[in-house]
């Protein structure tokens, strides 16, 4: 598998102005920038660590939380008000199941955090790979509570495509949460503990998470806090865990390398209207981005202007890669974004097409042949194609070409397919010029069965 690691370098930030017509100043803060994605199969307590995680560093006050008590207390889900500092929407609480893909912000004295809380249904799969592929580094979360592991890992549980997806979504680090440890059933365990990781090494090595190496495990509680800011206490975990707390371990990573590339890479989230203005959320993946700045929007080639800039809860004048942002424009009124779409420099346009080439390493299909269709994820898109032609199987190691024209290919096989998008074109790149645009997975009837990577853009959009 294609591995690119995280490398550091200091995030350069500066002084931005707050709002227009006024003199006071944002200073932008030296920390550097983290986005942290949390997954996991259901119930396992992502969204309790995240909000948890919240409250504890100060962004979350005691007047919420008992306001989220109370409420957890009368849908009778004691236990879930830190869960519902994310899960803020009715049907959420009510199910007590993340539909969509949540983000909120928290600081320590070491960095910046961007938190995406990902769904852990398999109903909602599309949204955990949006998250994923915004991540810079993951935090799978485990349940260590009897019966709760083995259903998430060895049935038909989300924690295996989870671990995949991070990984063919291009998160170089991993973080598994051993959570839900002080659960009567386990009590913190050490014969739990060390039973979990033995059955998820294996498997993670295999995806390309190696212990030591891109991935770590540490033991924690969702619920009581232990383990998430300070370590959990020794009496606790006596001599199995004496590694620092998931906050601190996450200080301590090298700083993410983020693209130099001039060209403005936009990759919307979402969209909704502010006094009947377009207003755009997502990730700038590359470039520098300012206030009446314009842009191309992708697939679509309008062009829009930048009316003002959100960042955090700041109104800014300028944006810089890896910056969460909210963007609304001027005079966009019969304008739409969907997530997938893209924005960029009018003069340096990105390519959206419907034909490309890709080499794919099928991972759950039993058969795929000229003119299989499924659904097709890259970065933030998510669309209908056809696996137009097979155009060589390849060995899996050294990309000799093995057969030619062979149309079909069998599970485990790596082959060379022209993919064909069925309707609108989709934005994509080279996965050599830039990563995020060239990564993808293909999913049917709600499972991962393909990944890989864009190795060519074609020119001439017929193709025969």
């Amino acid at each position: 598998m294609t591995d690119t690691e995280l490398a550091g370098t200091t995030e350069t930030l500066d002084a931005l102005t707050l709002n227009a017509g006024t003199t006071e100043k944002f200073q932008r803060d030296k920390r550097p920038h983290l986005s942290i994605v949390f997954c996991g199969h259901v119930d396992a307590g992502k969204s309790t660590c995240s909000g948890h995680i919240l409250f504890i560093t100060g962004n979350v006050d005691e007047r919420t939380m008992e306001k989220n008590k109370r409420e957890a207390i009368r849908k009778h889900r004691d236990g879930w008000e830190f869960a519902y500092v994310m899960d803020v929407t009715e049907d959420e609480r009510d199910r007590g199941k993340t539909h969509e893909m949540g983000s909120a912000y928290f600081e320590t004295d070491a960095k910046r955090y961007t938190i995406l809380d990902a769904p852990g249904h398999k109903c909602f799969v599309s949204s955990m790979i949006g998250g994923a592929s915004q991540a810079d580094v993951a935090i799978l979360v485990i349940s260590s509570r009897r019966g709760e592991f083995e259903t998430g890992f060895e049935g038909n549980g989300q924690t295996r495509e989870h671990a995949l997806l991070l990984r063919t979504c291009g998160v170089g680090h991993l973080i598994v949460a051993i959570n839900k440890l002080d659960d009567p059933s386990v009590n913190w365990s050490e014969e739990r503990y060390a039973d979990i990781r033995s059955k998820l090494i294996p498997f993670l090595k295999t995806i390309g998470y190696v212990e030591g190496k891109n991935c770590v495990f540490m033991p924690i509680s969702g619920i009581t806090g232990a383990g998430l800011k300070s370590p959990v206490p020794a009496d606790l975990v006596g001599k199995y865990y004496t590694g620092p707390s998931l906050l601190g371990y996450l200080d301590g990573l090298a700083n993410v390398k983020r693209s130099a590339d001039p060209n403005i890479r936009f990759l919307v989230q979402g969209a909704y209207r502010d006094d009947g203005k377009l207003t755009v959320y997502g990730k700038l993946e590359s470039g520098e981005l300012s206030k009446g700045e314009k842009l191309l929007i992708m697939p679509t080639r309008r062009e829009v202007l930048v009316d003002s800039i959100l960042l955090g809860e700041f109104v800014v004048e300028d944006a810089e890669p890896g910056d969460f942002l909210h963007l609304r424009f001027k005079q966009s009124e019969e304008e739409e974004l969907h997530p997938g779409y893209v924005l960029c420099k009018p003069g340096m346009p990105l390519k959206a097409v419907h034909y490309f080439q890709a080499q794919i390493m099928i991972s759950d299909k039993p058969l795929v042949s000229n003119g299989f269709e499924c659904m097709l994820h890259i970065h933030n898109a998510e669309c209908e194609v056809s696996v137009d032609r097979i155009l060589a199987k390849v060995d899996r190691k050294t990309n000799k070409v093995l057969a030619k024209d062979p149309g079909f290919a069998r599970n485990g096989e790596s082959v060379i397919a022209r993919m064909k998008t069925i309707g609108q074109p989709v934005v994509v790149e080279l996965y050599k010029d830039f990563e995020k645009l060239g990564r993808l997975n293909l999913r049917e009837e709600g499972k991962t069965i393909a990944f890989g990577v864009v190795t060519k853009i074609y020119e001439k959009q017929t193709v025969s």
